[in-house]
């Protein structure tokens, strides 16, 4: 286990999930179940593998005290200091703009749908290495075989798709935008090919919502409130401005007010790099510079990396089919410790045919019944002659006789009543699901309950 003394975590656990509303509905999105553990063990877990004993969480204050009684009931060895927010719509770099004061050195930002079972050690590495402004991880854009199908109406989901651009052998950050953002056609700067000759445009890396920040980054997101998302508009601001050159007033002039700079121009002011950093670089013999005799970095004290994981290890659960890839997958990639089972020695299981499912706490699976490939979530009954197949079941789920779900999604505390069939279907939170009926990708939840968030 390395040490990361020098980092603090921060864990951004307030968003409602606005791409997946008819899950969060009736829980917290951070609190969704995976393989029968909330969402948000599994990056808390990531970070004890790592070696942090500390991490913030910030939640909505709404949610704030079901987060942490959830929490308390995980076994976690990680201390962990819990920050509600009020705001609506709160955006990634807003969250941590309000804990600025809280967080006293560099630190490692990670958002509670990173479902992964990987190694970050060698990204805090690389930004070490480099004294980095900022560091990513990427991971691979998840496989999703043509035949899958996705619980509820049918619709053509378009996946995001972002242009990232590394540098082969320095994993430099260069580029980083939406695919969206360009009709046919990718416009680059010009002053990029001139500094970095030797970089790929990917299009198949997943941004894994995991970054390594210096601690002037964060002061400067604090001041100029601009910005509302990391990923969205910061990150790229940040990769593009290590194509500027510092403005010609850059010096340590203490009598220099920095409220009167024009913020958007002078990012390079709140840089941390001091003159012992400056002046070591320039008399250093190192040069990552490819095919150039420049200084190292370009002299950029502006730096910007990426560290990419080959490997399919992990996703973002930030849509009903990640959400739903996760659950099917947890089990094939995710190292669950030695004590975990998959069926709680408190459920009652009197059926003989179980095939590939975790059964949580307090679950009554009857006799004459089939489950295979599915999660059934805490206190949820299953009763005779019901089959059940990749499927998600949450907590406090009733499934009466003779019922058929079929990769079907069903939320908390839904009543699926006698003889009824569903496929492919999202059942929302509280709803029933009159006896006799069947439904084939379809989403049944009450209105009122959606617009609960």
């Amino acid at each position: 286990m390395m040490q990361v003394g020098d980092f603090e975590a921060v864990v951004l656990a307030a968003g409602k999930g606005s791409r997946m509303m008819e899950l969060t509905a009736g829980k917290p999105k951070c609190l969704l179940p995976i393989g029968n553990y909330p969402m948000i063990w599994y990056p808390l877990r990531l970070l004890e593998k790592t070696g942090f004993n500390t991490a913030f969480i910030i939640v909505a204050e709404s949610s704030k005290s079901e987060i942490i009684s959830t929490l308390d009931k995980l076994s976690l060895k990680i201390k962990l200091e819990m920050i509600g927010v009020s705001e609506d719509d709160l955006g990634t770099a807003d969250s941590m703009r309000l804990i600025y004061e809280k967080v006293k050195k560099d630190c490692l930002v990670i958002s509670c749908d990173l479902i992964a079972n990987v190694d970050i050690t060698p990204v805090l590495n690389l930004y070490r290495k480099h004294n980095a402004s900022i560091t990513a991880l990427m991971l691979p854009v998840p496989k999703i075989s043509d035949d899958t199908i996705i619980a509820g109406p049918k619709s053509k989901q378009k996946p995001e798709t972002d242009l990232i651009g590394i540098e082969a052998k320095t994993n430099r950050l260069v580029f980083f935008a939406s695919a969206s953002d360009f009709e046919e056609n990718v416009f680059l700067p010009a002053r990029l090919s001139q500094k970095h000759t030797d970089f790929n445009i990917h299009s198949k890396l997943l941004d894994a919502h995991l970054y390594v920040m210096n601690k002037w980054v964060l002061k400067y997101l604090a001041f100029n409130k601009s910005f509302i998302s990391i990923k969205g508009d910061f990150l790229p601001y940040i990769i593009s401005k290590q194509l500027a050159k510092p403005p010609k007033c850059f010096v340590d002039d203490k009598n220099t007010s920095i409220v009167k700079l024009n913020i958007k121009e002078d990012i390079q002011r709140f840089c941390s790099e001091t003159y012992l950093d400056g002046l070591s670089r320039e008399m250093s013999s190192f040069n990552d510079c490819n095919s150039s005799l420049d200084n190292s970095y370009h002299d950029d004290i502006i730096r910007c990396y990426a560290y990419k994981v080959t490997e399919q290890c992990g996703l973002r659960a930030n849509t009903i089919q990640m959400y739903s890839l996760a659950n099917a997958t947890i089990d094939k990639w995710w190292e669950f410790g030695s004590n975990d089972s998959k069926i709680s020695p408190n459920a009652t299981v009197k059926s003989t045919q179980l095939q590939d499912c975790r059964i949580d706490n307090n679950v009554l699976i009857d006799e004459k019944t089939s489950l295979k490939e599915s999660n059934i979530g805490a206190k949820s009954t299953v009763e005779t002659k019901t089959r059940i197949s990749n499927s998600i079941i949450m907590d406090n789920v009733t499934i009466k006789q003779k019922c058929a779900i079929i990769n079907s999604i069903l939320c908390n505390g839904c009543v699926i009543e006698n003889e009824t069939v569903l496929k492919n279907c999202l059942v929302g939170a509280k709803f029933t699901v009159s006896t006799g009926q069947e439904h084939s990708h379809e989403m049944l939840t009450d209105a009122d309950e959606l617009m609960e968030i």
